[in-house]
């Protein structure tokens, strides 16, 4: 007797759930997608015990009639496409027909729905795939759909899931992407019975600060490019604010949200060295292109899409960032050039200079004096310095002291021995450094010296309480949803001890009362918002606080590629740098400078 036979039709549903159902927040995604589908202006979205409990979706949609709803939850119906040829036009997310059938064998389901011209509405229930009652009730338009106990009868796809606190957090990152990629629909989603959402129809931009925190107003740049009839719109962020993850980062393919392979390599390669390593920038991009470009059939949960093209695409995107970020000087560097092209005193007298708080402001790490180099009067210099080499005979550093804050070190300072510079001879591609020392030649990225500088000032401070924490005459709103708002402010300890002070205000926002001493002006928000996303990621224990936040505030105040900066400042850069416990490595471990010999060079040149 042969051993090969058919499967019954309620395993296969059951299969078919494994790979339509990874857990709850994919029936939402499913469930939500239909209504959408449907025409629905509004839709509500409720879950108990992360959706395990109770989901329910309704809308007001055009319904199904009542002759259509024990099709409704068989695999394979559906009124979305007739033949294969329909493949290839999809104006629908949801169209294989397998999805309320994959539900509704591991669930007890609930689908009631009613159309115009009827008196009333209709209502089936389904147990394990199959229909067991069938009612009228009171008319109402559009489609509610209610399950319960999921996984009831396949305990095993139950254990491997997360908590329930994990399983939430991702139920409302799905419903939150829903909403932004379809912001004429108004959203409502209650968890627990707590609304966590609820947006009105609006335009794209209001619809993602709606969803996201009006935080972002301010930090985002528009991104509009075409090609040959494709699209490309939606929002980047100024490369001077950004995140520490992914979980900015958002892509639609004709409002389906997707997963692009090649997106975070491109997005890294616009933005290059505007931002720090490690830094993740914001973006909620639409591509809207011809149906026929796109297969959506590719995915079971149809999170990746195949197009025609790739290299039109990535085409497009690559466009339509670096033209923003071409034409749309980040508001950091504009301050940064109006401050270094301020007229400085300079004057080398032989001895130490007062190196004081006229570079870049507080947190620039080069001291809190009156002025520049004091009260020293020489007209007609500026911060602005030369970045060509040539001709140079090499700006001394014997006649520069160490800067005026160097005695927060303590009395025993003393410089680090693998880098005591003599001078340097200017800068290289408006990036790196070269300077003599006693034992060879260094080249110092200005970017990643300065962050190590400013890392070890923040962490000495941190640990030895040398700051002062500054009480806001106006304090700082943090808009956020009512959910983070709610993470936030449990971490509130955590943050106070760095001298923070958050305070609960009303909805998702929160109020920063004070702030310490040696995050930046301007940069609170940022900074602060940076800090939270690692905490969410990595829940450092408390020896790790203080080296998390002397990392965020390196980051954002460190100067950057393309900076121009003199000679003076320069060698204030390479003094600090010398004095660092770690010279050779930014905290976040790339190298900071590169040695050679003289041994090394006549190496090269063939001299021994």
């Amino acid at each position: 007797m042969g051993i090969i036979h058919s499967l019954s039709a309620d395993l296969i549903n059951q299969i078919a759930a494994g790979e339509v159902i990874e857990s709850t927040h994919s029936i939402l995604k499913e469930l939500i997608e239909n209504s959408i589908d449907a025409g629905a202006t509004k839709i509500e979205i409720a879950t108990d015990s992360a959706g395990f409990g109770r989901i329910l979706v309704s809308d007001n949609g055009h319904g199904i009639q009542k002759e259509d709803l024990p099709l409704a939850i068989k695999r394979y119906a559906t009124s979305k496409i007739q033949d294969f040829h329909d493949l290839e036009h999809l104006f629908t997310f949801g169209f294989r027909g397998e999805a309320l059938a994959s539900i509704a064998s591991v669930s007890l389901m609930v689908l009631e729905s009613g159309t115009e011209g009827n008196r009333t509405a209709y209502r089936v229930t389904v147990e394990e795939g199959k229909i067991v009652a069938e009612e009228e009730i009171p008319f109402f338009l559009g489609t509610k759909i209610e399950i319960k106990d999921l996984f009831y009868n396949t305990p095993v796809r139950r254990k491997f899931l997360k908590t329930e606190t994990g399983e939430e957090k991702k139920n409302r990152a799905r419903v939150q992407t829903m909403a932004v990629s379809e912001p004429s629909i108004g959203f409502r989603y209650l968890q627990n019975g707590k609304e966590v959402l609820n947006v009105v129809p609006e335009d794209g931009l209001e619809r993602v600060l709606s969803v996201y925190g009006e935080n972002l107003r301010d930090h985002l740049l528009p991104v509009n490019s075409s090609r040959n009839g494709m699209t490309l719109r939606g929002w980047i962020s100024h490369p001077d604010f950004y995140k520490s993850s992914r979980t900015g980062q958002f892509f639609f393919v004709n409002n389906r949200s997707v997963e692009l392979k090649f997106s975070a390599q491109i997005l890294k390669r616009c933005y290059g060295e505007l931002l720090p390593g490690g830094a993740f920038p914001y973006a909620y991009l639409f591509f809207d292109l011809p149906r026929e470009f796109v297969d959506v059939n590719v995915h079971p949960q149809k999170k990746e899409v195949r197009f025609l093209s790739e290299e039109t695409i990535t085409g497009i995107l690559f466009q339509g960032i670096t033209e923003v970020l071409r034409t749309s000087t980040p508001v950091e560097f504009l301050e940064m050039r109006r401050r270094l092209s301020m007229p400085i005193p300079y004057e080398n007298r032989g001895g130490n200079s007062s190196f004081g708080s006229g570079f870049g402001g507080p947190g620039f790490g080069f001291g809190a004096g009156q002025g520049m180099f004091g009260n020293l009067q020489t007209e007609g210099e500026t911060l602005i310095g030369p970045s060509s080499i040539e001709g140079r005979e090499g700006f001394s550093l014997e006649g520069i002291g160490a800067g005026t804050n160097l005695h927060l070190l303590g009395e025993n300072l003393t410089k680090h021995n693998l880098f005591v510079p003599k001078k340097h001879y200017g800068v290289l591609f408006e990036t790196f450094i070269l300077a003599e020392a006693e034992d060879g030649l260094y080249i110092i990225d200005q970017h990643t010296a300065h962050e190590r500088i400013r890392y070890e000032e923040v962490l000495r401070d941190l640990k030895s309480k040398a700051y002062k924490s500054q009480s806001l005459l106006t304090p700082i709103r943090l808009e956020l949803t009512k959910e983070e708002a709610e993470e936030m402010l449990e971490e509130r300890s955590r943050f106070l001890e760095l001298g923070i002070t958050l305070e609960p205000f009303s909805g998702g926002t929160i109020l920063i009362r004070e702030v310490p001493s040696y995050i930046d002006p301007g940069k609170e928000t940022e900074t602060i918002l940076d800090l939270w996303e690692r905490f969410k990621q990595k829940d450092p224990e408390d020896k790790e606080l203080y080296d998390e936040m002397a990392k965020c505030v390196a980051c954002r105040s460190a100067i950057k590629k393309g900076d121009q900066v003199s000679d003076p400042i320069i060698g204030e850069l390479l003094q600090r740098l010398s004095y660092c416990e770690n010279p050779s490595l930014c905290p976040h471990g790339r190298p900071t400078l590169i040695k050679l010999t003289r041994k090394d060079l006549e190496t090269m040149f063939h001299r021994i």
